[in-house]
């Protein structure tokens, strides 16, 4: 055999051995996802599947629960859904079939902000924060003012570690929203950050609606009290948190150095304690939930199943509700166990009469199957 038949032969096993690999990462996620359950955090984590913005209800839906509503008009499935592709195989392709999905929602719905949010974040997961950046100061400037834009802007330049420029745009998104999801605890964190615990208490101190028993907030709250030397203040805050959440190792460091330095000797030393066995655990567990790698194929399926249940909220709220059906649809070939894409199927279904359809989903789920008109008419 000559030399340039064996480097043949050598390069046919490597590219034999690299398709296997994709083939099985491919079949692992789609038989072990378990379904998704809806959260309510206010502020997502790097890499989780979609924005924290809230995306507005369906029109007239907050008259729902105050009058029936008529089912929507029945809709022929073979005539509006097209067949699907099959699922992206590499990294590049789901990459591009999620930055294309973020571009034709900003297409169908060029004034609102929320496909904006869903772009950034999907820049933000494939770690481009430029990219990220530079769609939402596009955004600024056809839009002077807008909260969600400083928030966001102020979020990225925090990751950068420019908490000056971040603060500059936390404190317009808080100024023009209050009640804008983590704008009050980024721009408390970030002004204690730079040792402003004067204006990170008057911003962490205020009791808004959608914060108030917020531990992650009340812990912040101490800390910047701990800078200013107020110590029964920052103890005081300190309990509250932990009230809320026990297993929190910063509220109990926090505790730790309040008691001490309010000669509290003994309870010092059991915070302490606890400190470092909850810190112990908080390693555990951040190891084991550490951020998938950017090309980690079975988290970036989960999360494209994630990106598409949004982007069907978004075309539903917005009135489009082909559009929403092919997103959730899209969302289930990802994830088949995906809750939020599943249920909002079932109501839309439902609501224009397509009711075989509502309750084939539900027993290809497992779930438990309701009185088709019991549901998802009133």
């Amino acid at each position: 055999m000559t030399s340039a038949e064996r480097e043949a032969r050598v390069g046919a096993r490597l590219r034999l051995d690299v398709w296997l690999r994709i083939v099985a990462v491919l079949i692992a996620p789609l038989t072990v996802i378990a379904p998704l359950t809806f959260s309510g955090c206010g502020e997502a984590s790097r890499g989780a599947p979609g924005p924290t913005m809230p995306v507005a209800g369906p029109p007239g839906s907050a008259r729902e629960g105050a009058s029936p509503r008529p089912p929507e008009s029945p809709r022929s499935r073979s005539s509006e859904i097209a067949p699907r592709p099959p699922l992206p195989a590499v990294f590049e392709s789901l990459r591009e079939e999620a930055l294309a999905l973020a571009a034709a929602l900003r297409q169908r719905h060029p004034d609102a902000p929320e496909p904006i949010d869903l772009a950034g974040t999907m820049h933000d997961r494939f770690g481009n924060l430029a990219a990220a950046t530079s769609l939402w100061e596009a955004w600024l400037a056809n839009h002077p003012g807008s909260a969600e834009a400083h928030l966001r802007l102020g979020k990225y330049a925090r990751e950068k570690g420019e908490e000056t420029r971040a603060i500059e745009h936390l404190e317009q998104a808080f100024n023009a929203r209050p009640d804008l999801p983590g704008a009050q605890i980024l721009l408390g964190e970030s002004l204690a950050n730079v040792g402003r615990a004067d204006d990170a208490i008057a911003v962490l101190a205020r009791d808004l609606p959608a914060t108030a028993g917020n531990p992650n907030r009340l812990t912040l709250l101490g800390h910047a009290r701990l800078q200013h030397g107020d110590f029964a203040g920052a103890k005081a805050d300190f309990e509250r948190a932990l009230a809320i959440d026990p297993a929190s190792a910063h509220t109990l460091y926090g505790l730790s150095i309040a008691s001490g330095r309010l000669g509290e000797t003994e309870a010092a030393q059991r915070y302490r304690a606890d400190f470092a066995t909850r810190k112990a655990e908080s390693l555990v567990r951040d190891r084991a939930n550490a951020p998938a790698r950017l090309d980690d194929m079975p988290a970036l399926l989960e999360a494209m199943a994630g990106w598409y249940a949004i982007a069907g909220r978004i075309d539903r709220a917005r009135g489009d509700t082909a559009a929403a059906e092919r997103d959730w649809l899209r969302a289930l070939d990802f994830a088949p166990g995906q809750r939020a894409a599943r249920t909002a199927l079932v109501d839309l279904y439902r609501r224009q009469g397509r009711d075989g359809e509502a309750r084939g989903l539900l027993e290809r789920a497992g779930a438990t199957v309701q009185p088709l008109g019991s549901a998802g008419r009133d």
